[in-house]
């Protein structure tokens, strides 16, 4: 039985600073990583994977939540070539798309200000990372890199054609 945890962000909270941006800031392998929590359904324990055939190495197959299948991604597989331990996994909504991806743990929610924000440019050369890595910002005097799903998204798509 897998546990999980929700996160929502609350739209009209009046205690909510309108001026930031809420991230789920979470760790990859020992590496601080996160996404904008709007994009977040649940954190949940690592279960059961059904694999697919014909998939990228870092998708892993499909995982089972609440009767709708979520495709899993392993980030690590992806940008370090070396697999995730498989601790936890982190749903995203259905607006994103029905994926997952397994992440070592939680840190934490980052209350950012757009301004301390730095997008990163991507380059002709790019690897896997930093094609995947859309900005960056420092939260307890650790350097933050926001991942932006839709990229990992055509990516996978790119390589299943």
């Amino acid at each position: 039985m897998s546990e999980s945890v929700d996160f929502q962000v609350k739209q009209n909270d009046s205690f909510e600073n309108t001026n930031t941006e809420k991230f789920l800031v979470f760790t990859i392998q020992d590496k601080l990583y996160c996404f904008p929590s709007r994009y977040i359904s649940e954190i949940a324990m690592f279960d059961t994977v059904y694999p697919l055939p014909l998939l990228p190495s870092y998708v892993l197959g499909v995982v089972n939540r609440y009767s709708v299948p979520y495709a899993l991604f392993d980030i690590g597989l992806l940008f370090y070539k070396s697999p995730t331990p498989r601790n936890k996994v982190l749903i995203f909504k259905e607006k994103v798309d029905k994926i997952a991806i397994i992440i070592d743990d939680v840190t934490g929610i980052a209350d950012i200000n757009p301004d301390l924000i730095v997008s990163m440019e991507r380059s002709l050369d790019s690897n896997d990372l930093t094609e995947a890595v859309s900005a960056s910002f420092n939260w307890n005097d650790d350097d933050v890199f926001v991942l932006d799903v839709f990229r990992i998204l055509n990516k996978a798509a790119q390589e299943t054609v």
